[in-house]
């Protein structure tokens, strides 16, 4: 049974390793703000097999909540995207210091 959660777990990750790597290259031609725009997907997306796997966390579930709601703003313009970027870098404070007395 383990073999088989870890076979599952590996190609996962092996998904979102392809999903990284892919957009690394993709970049090269992509405008500048599908660099963000993909590092905050892939951070979903670990959290996404987080879950599935019961490695979840509230906290996780907060910032993906957040990211799912702000992506898009990439298509809106560099300021809002900017702008949604610093406030879910200065969202994970909290979290970090919610965390920082548990085991």
């Amino acid at each position: 049974m383990a073999t088989l959660k870890n076979n599952e777990l590996e190609q996962e990750f092996f998904e979102l390793i392809a999903f990284m790597v892919t957009s690394a290259r993709n970049l090269i031609e992509e405008t500048k703000l599908y660099g963000p725009l993909r590092l905050v997907d892939a951070v979903s997306r670990l959290i996404d097999v987080l879950q599935k796997h019961d490695l979840s966390s509230p906290r996780l579930e907060t910032i993906q909540r957040q990211i799912e709601e702000g992506k898009y703003r990439v298509m809106d313009s560099e300021e809002d995207f900017t702008v949604f970027l610093e406030g879910l870098v200065m969202a994970l404070l909290p979290l970090m210091e919610d965390h920082a007395g548990s085991p």
